[in-house]
C-alpha cells in the first residue's frame, strides 16, 4: 500500500488490530464454554429459503450453478448490477433498490459461497472465477451492458470484470473496495494462523456475528437484531462456511491486479466510509488517484458497507453520478 496517509498509521493499525484481539477473546471463550456451546450447525437451504427469498423465481441456472438472485426495477431502464462483500449477500443492497428502482434496473446476485446461492461446485473462489461468473450471469440475464456497483470483495470483482470486458461498463461504483495488497496487520491476514479456518468455519456463534456486524458499522446503534439474524443465518447456510475459508485463504496468495487500474478508463464512483477499519479510508483515496477518471465520495459517519448503513445518502450520490456520465453530462 502506498501509505498516503503515513501520519494515521500508527492509529489506524491500532484499530485493525482490535477485531483480532476481540476475535481471538470470543473464539478462546467458545473454546472455554465448550465446543458443544459454540459449534451451529449448517442450515439446509430449504430451510432458509422462506425467509430470505421470494420464491423460485429469485433462482437462475448458471454454469451449473442455482443462483439466488434479485431483478427488479424497469426491464427498459438503464442496468445497474450490484455485488456484495465477504460473507454478505444480495440483501445488503435493499437499501439502494428501495431508492433507485424508479430509474434503474437493479440486478442483485448472490455469490458463489454466499447467500442462498451456496458454494461452488468446484470450489472456484479466485478473482477470475468470479469475473466468468459475472459475464456468465449476465448473458443469462440478456445484460449486454450494466454499471457494476460493488462492494468489498464485490468491489474488485467489479473493477476486475470492467478490466477484463470495459465495452460491458459504461460507469463504475466502488464501495469500500478490496484491490490494493493488504497489510498481514489487516483482519484478513490472520486467516494465515494454522487453528483459524477449521475455527471460522465452524465456531460462529450468534454473539460473534453481532460483535462483527457492529464493528463494520461506524454507528453500531443502526446494527438490528434482524441485520444480526440474517447474517449469521446466511453464513450458516450448507457449505458457506467452508467457502468463506478457503476464498479469504485464496487471498493470501493472490495475484493482485492493481497495477492494471491506470488502464482502466471507466467513469468511477468511489465511495468510503471514513470509519472503516477494514479496509482504511486512504484506500479510497489511492483508488481515485489511480484511477484515470475517478470521484471520491466518503461519509464521515459510516463503515464498511455505507450503502447498506446510509443507504439514502449513498444512493443519492449514485443517483446524481449516474446522471451526468450516463446522460453525457460530465
Amino acid at each position: 500500500m502506498s501509505g498516503s496517509n503515513d501520519g494515521d498509521d500508527d492509529s489506524w493499525l491500532d484499530r485493525w488490530r482490535r477485531p483480532l484481539v476481540l476475535g481471538g477473546l470470543a473464539l478462546a471463550g467458545a473454546v472455554g464454554a465448550g465446543l458443544a456451546w459454540a459449534h451451529r450447525r449448517d442450515l439446509p437451504p430449504e430451510e432458509l429459503e422462506p425467509e430470505y427469498a421470494e420464491g423460485e423465481d429469485d433462482f437462475l441456472d448458471v454454469a451449473g450453478m442455482r443462483v439466488h438472485y434479485r431483478d427488479e426495477g424497469p426491464r427498459d431502464a438503464p442496468a445497474l448490477l450490484c455485488l456484495h462483500g465477504t460473507f454478505s449477500s444480495l440483501h445488503t443492497w435493499d437499501g439502494w433498490v428501495e431508492e433507485l428502482t424508479d430509474e434503474y434496473r437493479v440486478v442483485r446476485p448472490d455469490l458463489p459461497g454466499h447467500g442462498l446461492t451456496g458454494p461452488h461446485p468446484e470450489n472456484r473462489y479466485t478473482m477470475a472465477a468470479y469475473v466468468a461468473f459475472v459475464a456468465a450471469f449476465l448473458d443469462e440475464l440478456g445484460i449486454e451492458e450494466c454499471v457494476v456497483a460493488g462492494n468489498s470483495r464485490g468491489g474488485e470483482i467489479a473493477w476486475q470484470f470492467a478490466l477484463d470486458h470495459p465495452e460491458r461498463v459504461p460507469a463504475l461504483v466502488l464501495v469500500d473496495s478490496m484491490g490494493f495488497p493488504m497489510a498481514f496487520d489487516s483482519p484478513f491476514g490472520i486467516i494465515e494462523l494454522p487453528w483459524v479456518p477449521n475455527a471460522i468455519a465452524r465456531l460462529t456463534p450468534r454473539r460473534l456475528i453481532r460483535r462483527s456486524v457492529r464493528d463494520i458499522y461506524g454507528d453500531p446503534s443502526r446494527v438490528s437484531p434482524e441485520l444480526v439474524d440474517r447474517y449469521h443465518d446466511l453464513i450458516r447456510r450448507e457449505g458457506n462456511r467452508d467457502a468463506g475459508v478457503e476464498l479469504v485463504r485464496r487471498d493470501v496468495n493472490a495475484v493482485h491486479r492493481h497495477g492494471e487500474l491506470a488502464d482502466l478508463r471507466v467513469p468511477t464512483l468511489v465511495l468510503w466510509g471514513e470509519e472503516d477499519y477494514l479496509i482504511p479510508p486512504w484506500f479510497g483515496e489511492d483508488f481515485a488517484e489511480t484511477l484515470p477518471d475517478a470521484e471520491l465520495t466518503t461519509y464521515a459517519d459510516a463503515g464498511h458497507t455505507p450503502m447498506e448503513e446510509i443507504p439514502e445518502r449513498t444512493a443519492a450520490d449514485v443517483r446524481r453520478f449516474l446522471g451526468a456520465r450516463l446522460d453525457g453530462e460530465g
